[in-house]
């Protein structure tokens, strides 16, 4: 079986611009494994299906295959068709390697057809790999990711990526921050990540007599820009860049801020927390029990009460718990810990074994290299 000794990785979906993609397969490359891959379903499942493509296959967001889809009934066509060409590919002797980012796609039109996409795929992959811990337990509700084949790699931070921590006075500076502590979210603002309930937190710190702002940066989705509007005309500072943040402005922002708050009502990983961990950055997440259970020991994490998320938000940023040296500094150790050469070794070690020789069992010692058990 030609595909099982090929030192290649083929990738789909492949976002060459997405960081965690450069850094996850930093180490493959430099042990010359070659990266190949597509972002179009319609090429992957070709390249699949082709008895002369060799080597590792390699899933991560399976999100596109569903996400163009008329209706119901073309969005289970189209699993279809993808979970063919995954089986095609396992035919011919190509390991398969699916890496969990999601439990399902964020607001996902085909939610059954995606639920059923995730299960086939869990049920197909050799390996599994897992981010946190906590993962297989959190999924449960949608899919069953089968424990005996999975192994957990930690997402990293972005240690030595976007560069150096700025100087705080000079970052807020740079970004006309006028507020006395300034609250940042990052990232795409699409509506699963609850912005109304950190908006309607910041109301609420107001009304409270607190000196609070927002630092908002990202490319926004819906009426997000209306809601800003009204949030600065409610008496609320805001500092905003409602567009795509360039590499270069990125530790900028990190550095102006005081805290990070991710109020998503849909989470099970998220890059912008290890981002924050970067720059020496505390955190508030839902208390979502597999968050809870991943991050509960860690100082520089505090939780919001997903059932009443408006006035849990408010009271973690009326406690100046995150301005602590002491947290801040228990982040930026995180980060140093879960570096991204670290991740990218480990992953790389998990392709090599599954390049000499698939099988159907993670081997343990990369089933519980968590850093955290």
């Amino acid at each position: 079986m030609p595909g099982r000794a090929t030192r290649r990785i083929q990738t789909f979906p492949y976002w060459t611009s997405n960081p965690f993609v450069q850094m996850l397969y930093a180490e493959a490359v430099a042990r010359g494994i070659a990266v190949t891959g597509t972002a179009n379903v319609q090429l992957a499942a070709r390249a699949l299906r082709d008895p002369a493509t060799t080597g590792l296959v390699h899933l991560q967001w399976p999100s596109p295959i569903t996400d163009q889809a008329t209706d119901a009934d073309d969005a289970e066509g189209r699993v279809d068709d993808f979970l063919d060409a995954v089986r095609t590919a396992r035919g011919h002797g190509r390991p398969v390697l699916w890496t969990v980012h999601n439990s399902l796609p964020h607001d996902t039109s085909h939610a059954a057809a995606a639920r059923r996409l995730h299960q086939e795929l869990a049920d197909l992959a050799d390996v599994v790999h897992v981010l946190r811990p906590a993962t297989v337990a959190a999924v449960a509700g949608d899919y069953r990711i089968p424990p005996e084949r999975t192994v957990v790699v930690p997402h990293s931070s972005y240690h030595g990526v976007y560069g150096r921590r700025l100087d705080r006075a000079a970052a807020r500076a740079a970004l006309g921050v006028t507020a006395p502590v300034g609250v940042l979210f990052f990232g795409h603002l699409r509506p699963y990540k609850g912005l109304r309930h950190l908006f309607d937190a910041l109301r609420a710190a107001r009304d409270a007599g607190s000196d609070t702002g927002l630092l908002l940066a990202g490319k926004p989705s819906g009426d997000v820009a209306d809601r800003v509007a009204a949030l600065t005309d409610d008496g609320v500072p805001v500092t905003s860049a409602l567009r795509f943040i360039d590499d270069d402005e990125v530790a900028t922002w990190f550095s102006a801020a005081d805290v990070v708050v991710l109020p998503y009502e849909r989470i099970l990983n998220s890059g912008t927390m290890h981002l924050a961990a970067t720059y020496g950055v505390p955190v508030v997440l839902p208390g979502e029990p597999h968050l809870v259970d991943d991050f509960g020991g860690e100082k520089w994490v505090r939780f919001f009460n997903p059932a009443d998320p408006v006035g849990s938000i408010a009271t973690q940023l009326a406690d100046p718990w995150f301005r602590d040296p002491a947290v801040r500094e228990a982040a930026v150790n995180h980060a140093r810990e879960f570096t991204p050469s670290r991740m990218s070794r480990d992953f790389a070690d998990v392709v090599d074994r599954m390049l000499a020789g698939r099988s159907g069992k993670a081997p343990a010692e990369f089933r519980h290299r968590n850093g955290r058990t």
